[in-house]
């Protein structure tokens, strides 16, 4: 089957593209960098990802390339942890993932209806939660009043309007992943390196994550479980306390935690972003468990051994 992905080009793209073409599908990648092959398969090393130059506000190559696709995947959006948050970053933030979103299902409407993706995968966040968590937040939470929340649901809004075209559409909102590689990992991991680590604030509040190997696992059964729709949490079964979270990263890195970073210090410092660090979020899976996905890595300290080895494989 032909699969269109968005925005494929990072680190879970890639990951996702290589999975799909060693599981027999034709992944086509939509990226801003251009045409290029890559990630030959092992059948003789013939096939390759494709990759098209995609820019959701002009029509091109790549509005031709969804006719006859099987499904799409939208993994597109700038990085909120790019620092810092201006208006401008803010406008930003929403419109690599509204405007491309939209972008993307005009284009499925412009197709005859025969020549239409059956399936439509769209990335989104747990951002969504926010301080929802007297008890774990599952897909029917009512969402939190934040910036991260409110442009979760713009995003997915748009994504649901391939439903009106007789497109399955799956929700997957995504917490963050580890995985060798990982750019948030990195950071996370670069004080207790250097002997400096610790708790983040209080540490009480919530850290929800997946690991590397369920994420590219979540995609791939949604894709081929016809029965799930609508929302889903792309979230292991495991959250935990920052400071637990803090301890964990410690003993895997052999270091201690023993240097906390005062809650003030980290607003003074992030604004508003500081809600990456210091805001609450606890996930719970509740769909993909009900509809049968069972994870790969679902606890914690696996995933941060797994993603942390030397010359540890990447997703």
């Amino acid at each position: 089957m032909k699969v269109i992905i968005a925005g494929g080009s990072g680190l879970i793209g890639s990951a996702l593209a290589t999975a799909l073409l060693e599981a027999g599908h034709d992944p086509v990648v939509l990226s801003r960098h251009g045409r290029r092959a890559g990630n030959p398969a092992s059948n003789g090393g013939t096939a390759a990802i494709r990759h098209v130059t995609w820019d959701p506000a002009q029509p091109g190559d790549w509005t031709t390339e969804l006719a006859g696709a099987g499904a799409v995947i939208n993994l597109g959006g700038a990085s909120i942890g790019h620092w810092p948050w201006t208006k401008a970053r803010k406008a930003e933030l929403v419109g690599s993932r509204v405007t491309a979103t939209r972008a993307l299902v005009d284009a499925i409407r412009s197709l005859p209806e025969a020549d239409r993706p059956k399936v439509f995968l769209s990335a989104s966040g747990t951002d969504l939660y926010e301080g929802r968590d007297a008890t774990p937040a599952d897909e029917t939470t009512a969402p939190a009043d934040t910036f991260l929340s409110q442009l979760v649901l713009a995003w997915e809004a748009e994504a649901a309007k391939a439903t009106e075209l007789g497109l399955r559409v799956v929700l997957v909102r995504t917490s963050p992943v580890i995985t060798p590689g990982a750019a948030s990992l990195r950071i996370e991991a670069l004080p207790f390196r250097l002997f400096l680590g610790g708790r983040l604030g209080s540490g009480r509040q919530w850290w929800s994550w997946i690991d590397g190997s369920d994420i590219v696992g979540i995609y791939l059964w949604a894709l081929a479980t016809e029965r799930v729709a609508g929302p889903i949490n792309a979230t292991a079964p495991d959250p935990r306390q920052q400071a637990d979270f803090a301890r964990a990263l410690g003993a895997v890195l052999h270091r201690p935690s023993w240097f906390p970073a005062p809650a003030f210090m980290i607003r003074l410092l992030l604004g508003d972003q500081a809600t990456l660090a210091i805001g609450s979020r606890r996930v719970w899976p509740t769909a993909a468990l009900a509809a049968g996905y069972a994870f790969k890595r679902p606890r914690l300290e696996d995933s941060l051994r797994a993603a942390l080895a030397p010359g540890a494989p990447r997703t």
